[in-house]
């Protein structure tokens, strides 16, 4: 589904970007279609901060990897960017372009919820987020459900898990 929404976005305006990156697999999808376009690269390359009530499945530092290795697995393509701490704190370095596409894989309640606060006003109309774990972590699903209702726009729940909102 990200790849489908990748190739779609990839000839709208904004760039792409990436909050919880892991190992770089789907960084690499993404650089594989975005072709001139930038891709931001938000991550702690720590693992997981500390978690909350709703995330009592998860753990603090899980999920953790290496910059310099995602950087070296990244190495071919052009135009990366990258944003290592703790998000929302970590964007403050970044330019704040526009974005036409925004993956979420970040796991927690707060991560989602900040991601969302961060990138949903920088998204070009007609722009997509799309989240991992919609359907299987509780703590997305909340952060997806709180910060849109009162918002116009409808959170879709996608077979693969996944969720998707598209900027109206």
């Amino acid at each position: 589904m990200l790849c489908l929404t990748a190739r779609a976005m990839k000839v709208k305006k904004g760039d792409f970007a990436e909050l919880g990156v892991s190992t770089g697999g789907s960084a690499k999808l993404l650089s594989e279609i975005k072709g001139d376009k930038a891709l931001h690269l938000f991550d702690t390359f720590e693992g997981l901060p500390d978690t909350n009530a709703i995330d009592t499945h998860l753990s603090r530092g899980q999920y953790a990897c290496s910059l310099p290795a995602v950087k070296e697995y990244l190495q071919s393509y052009k135009n990366i960017l990258y944003y290592p701490g703790l998000f929302p704190g970590a964007a403050a370095a970044a330019e704040h372009p526009s974005f036409s596409l925004v993956h979420l894989d970040v796991d927690l309640y707060q991560s989602t919820l900040d991601g969302i606060a961060f990138f949903y006003p920088r998204m070009e109309k007609g722009g997509v987020i799309i989240s991992h774990d919609y359907s299987t972590v509780p703590g997305v699903r909340r952060a997806f459900d709180d910060y849109f209702k009162d918002k116009p726009e409808t959170v879709f729940e996608l077979s693969t898990s996944q969720c998707m909102v598209v900027k109206s």
